[in-house]
């Protein structure tokens, strides 16, 4: 299903835009981060019977690296209205930080360093 405007005119598809195909610069670079989960078991039969680590990706906008918390936000808001969706890991628990940047090509992402 199509939904057309009244006067009939489409709107331009966003992926047409050439500024879709530019990478932006910001100053919060986005990142992946790598780091290891906590956990609680309801039912611990012995205390050998512990989960291996549990590694997990989160990929965003780097907003804060403090000395506690890496502060990882999925969206940046307008205006300077702040950040939307965040995620604060602490550090101790952070295995890696790898910055991600744009491609040649412009589509395609290569971590830069771990």
């Amino acid at each position: 299903m199509e939904v057309v405007p009244l006067d009939g005119a489409r709107d331009p598809d966003p992926l047409d835009s050439p500024l879709a195909s530019v990478p932006q610069e910001s100053e919060y670079p986005l990142v992946l981060v790598t780091w290891r989960d906590a956990w609680f078991d309801f039912d611990e039969p012995s205390p050998e019977d512990v989960r291996a680590d549990y590694l997990v990706d989160t990929v965003g906008f780097l907003v804060r690296r403090g000395p506690r918390f890496v502060s990882v936000a999925q969206e940046i808001l307008p205006d300077g209205d702040g950040f939307r969706a965040v995620t604060h890991i602490p550090v101790a628990v952070v295995e890696t930080i790898a910055r991600l940047h744009a491609s040649d090509e412009g589509d395609e992402f290569d971590l830069l360093a771990r």
